[in-house]
């Protein structure tokens, strides 16, 4: 059932006004303002766009292209004052670590409520990391554009929520997936309480798959998450996850078992390390060094973004 609370935080994606509920078996939920109406039942509601939305995007060409000198874009490091101290502890099923998706250092990011709120997973799938998202001890809200598995059926470039709605957001290998990212990331920072976390991963050197438009490089995701108004606070490459990785274990030798194909691709993979090392030893600087080489060749980011209070 999708709890009153819910119902709270939900506007009309095609003009932001107020949803009312329905129980008609037709429709779900009508806009107050411009009469939109929804379908669904009450284990989801379909609150997709019905018809074209535009939307407009200001950037401002002479803000600095680089983030801040000094800023880190090396392996993620645990968070030094976890709110759920046993991030350690919680076992994270083979599922949700596979590929680019989660690991326990980002798990040390995740807040924790002592006063309840709600949470969206933003591109939920069949909620897969809902059972993990329960440590923060907020209501889980699951949303994707299609599937039987969500709570919310609706889109990322026009999500259908009031403004900051959600005490956290995840959205686990989704950003590769939308087509406008610029958009979609204002749409998540939009909904986002003021001092509250977004966490997530994108794809890099991931080959082109399940209709994915937006690969993007260190650099692209901080520019995407810092235009949409967010704090970035990490853009770390998947150490475990390579270029090498990805490309065997999703385009060059599919369906053949993970272990498999790491035992194919590893040769080539610790050759490559092998090189750089013999590289930066002959001739050190910063191209040549580790620092260059990890998000220069990863398959994908993981990223820690705070909204302004």
């Amino acid at each position: 059932m999708i709890k009153p609370s819910v119902w709270q935080l939900l506007a009309c994606p095609a003009c932001g006004g107020e949803l009312e509920s329905r129980g008609n078996a037709a429709v779900r939920a009508a806009c107050s303002r411009c009469a939109a109406e929804y379908a669904g039942s009450d284990q989801q509601l379909d609150l997709r766009l019905h018809s074209p939305r535009t939307v407009s995007i200001a950037f401002d060409l002479q803000e600095p292209l680089l983030p801040p000198q000094g800023f880190d874009f090396g392996p993620l490091r645990p968070n030094p004052a976890p709110q759920i101290p046993e991030f350690t502890q919680i076992p994270i099923p083979k599922l949700l670590r596979s590929g680019n998706r989660l690991i326990p250092e980002l798990l040390s990011y995740f807040p924790r409520s002592s006063t309840g709120g709600t949470m969206l997973d933003l591109g939920c799938g069949d909620k897969d990391f809902e059972e993990i998202c329960r440590h923060t001890k907020l209501d889980y809200v699951g949303l994707d554009y299609g599937g039987a598995r969500p709570d919310l059926l609706g889109d990322a470039h026009a999500l259908p929520f009031k403004d900051d709605a959600f005490d956290f957001v995840v959205s686990f290998a989704v950003l590769e997936h939308l087509r406008y990212p610029f958009v979609a990331m204002r749409e998540a920072f939009r909904i986002l309480k003021p001092g509250c976390l977004f966490i997530g991963t994108v794809a890099f050197l991931e080959p082109f798959h399940m209709d994915s438009y937006a690969h993007l490089t260190h650099l692209g995701t901080y520019n995407v998450l810092k235009h949409a108004g967010f704090e970035v606070q990490a853009v770390a490459p998947n150490q475990q996850w390579s270029a090498l990785h990805a490309l065997g274990n999703m385009i060059l030798y599919p369906r053949l078992p993970k272990l498999a194909c790491d035992a194919v691709v590893a040769p080539t993979y610790w050759l490559h390390r092998l090189w750089w090392k013999l590289g930066y030893a002959v001739d050190p600087k910063p191209r040549t060094s580790e620092q260059y080489r990890l998000p220069a060749t990863t398959g994908g980011f993981r990223f820690v973004v705070r909204k302004p209070s």
